[in-house]
C-alpha cells in the first residue's frame, strides 16, 4: 500500500520528498484501521490515531482524502512525523536492490489511470490498489492484470 499511496502522490502532486512521507502515512493509517475494523466510510476527519496531534497538524486534500502534515512539511500520524528516510527504512527496504525498478513500474502502473480515480479514496482502492494487493511483482508483470481500460 505504501508504495502505490507514494506513486499516487507523486502523480497527483510532483514531490518525491512528500509522496515518501504520504506512502507511509498512508500506509500506518490503512494499516490502524485495518486492524480495528474501520471501514473506508468511516475513516474521516478526526479519526485515527494521535487525533490532537493531527488537529494541530497542516490538512491536506489528495482528492478527497484527507491527511495531516506537521509545521516541519512531512505528514503526521499518530505524533509521529513520517520522513521520506522513514519510508526508505520501512518501505524501500523490503524492495531491496530492486526498488528503483518497482517504483518505476508503480509510478507508471498508477499513471495508466484517470486523475478522476487518482483523487477518489474508493476508486483508487478498488481499481488500482486491489488488483495488486500483496503481490507487488503484479505491478512488474501488468500483462497479467485485468485490462485497466475496462474498469475506468
Amino acid at each position: 500500500m505504501g508504495l502505490l499511496q507514494a506513486a499516487r502522490y507523486y502523480t497527483l502532486k510532483g514531490d518525491l520528498e512528500l509522496a515518501k512521507s504520504f506512502g507511509l502515512n498512508r500506509a500506518i493509517f490503512y494499516a490502524w484501521a485495518k486492524k480495528r475494523g474501520v471501514t473506508v466510510r468511516r475513516v474521516g476527519r478526526g479519526l485515527g490515531p494521535g487525533q490532537p496531534a493531527e488537529r494541530e497538524g497542516i490538512e491536506e486534500n489528495v482528492g478527497d482524502e484527507v491527511a495531516y502534515r506537521s509545521p516541519h512539511g512531512y505528514f503526521v500520524i499518530g505524533g509521529q512525523i513520517q520522513r521520506p528516510v522513514d519510508f526508505d527504512r520501512m518501505i524501500a527496504a523490503r524492495f531491496g536492490q530492486d526498488f528503483e525498478r518497482f517504483w518505476r513500474a508503480a509510478t507508471e502502473y498508477v499513471r495508466s489511470f484517470p486523475e478522476s480515480v487518482l483523487k477518489s479514496q474508493r476508486e483508487f482502492y478498488e481499481k488500482v490498489y486491489l488488483p495488486v494487493r500483496d503481490r507487488p511483482e503484479k505491478i512488474l508483470k501488468r500483462q497479467d492484470l485485468p485490462n485497466r481500460a475496462d474498469q475506468h
